[in-house]
């Protein structure tokens, strides 16, 4: 448990599998891309001539040939720190994606397991906010109704044991009508333990 005023340490990496796939991906795209752009230099200037000076020796020949080096090792370069660069860059963007999944993914598991009562709450700059608040939203609402469901219910228990009370008072035969009044108690006692498996925020009716 973190103390008051103690630092929290964030952790970038919620889902592995979803933003290590990002990360891959944009990095291989940037590899291929500075390929690219070697390629098509050396088709471009393949019919043009370079001076190169290079360990006191003065170098004439084709272009790509005369800087191939050069460009190679430029290349890596840019790939190594470019390739960086992508690499922290996707993993502070596919954060922003990945922690709203991770709490979207489980606020369901809760809905599936019954539990209504959790709100998701995300960061300011997260996305997916407004599904995140469709979600609550959801869960308010059905929350109220499964509220008026439980009332109505026990509504149902209150009036038909009062019937049983006044039939009885008033010396009424109640035998033909008793199998049909437990029958009501029976399904009144299971859908309140189909309420009672849900948790959720009862409100006042």
């Amino acid at each position: 448990m973190n103390r008051p005023g103690q630092f929290k340490r964030r952790n970038y990496f919620i889902n592995k599998e979803f933003q290590g796939r990002y990360i891959f991906k944009y990095f291989l795209i940037a590899a291929i891309g500075s390929v690219l752009f070697m390629a098509v230099f050396s088709f471009f200037s393949s019919n043009t001539l370079s001076i190169s000076y290079d360990d006191y020796q003065l170098q004439l020949g084709v272009t790509p040939l005369i800087l191939f080096k050069k460009i190679l090792s430029a290349q890596w370069v840019f790939i190594v720190v470019g390739g960086g660069v992508v690499v922290i860059a996707t993993l502070f963007l596919t954060h922003r994606v990945a922690g709203p999944v991770f709490r979207f993914r489980r606020s369901l598991n809760e809905m599936i397991d019954g539990d209504l009562s959790g709100r998701i709450v995300l960061r300011p700059k997260d996305e997916s906010k407004e599904l995140g608040e469709k979600i609550n939203e959801f869960n308010l609402l059905l929350s109220k109704k499964l509220s008026l469901i439980e009332s109505a219910n026990l509504n149902i228990e209150i009036f038909v044991h009062q019937l049983k009370k006044n039939m009885k008072d008033a010396d009424m035969d109640i035998s033909s009508f008793e199998p049909l009044l437990n029958q009501i108690l029976e399904s009144q006692k299971n859908i309140s333990t189909t309420i009672n498996s849900y948790t959720f925020t009862r409100k006042k009716v």
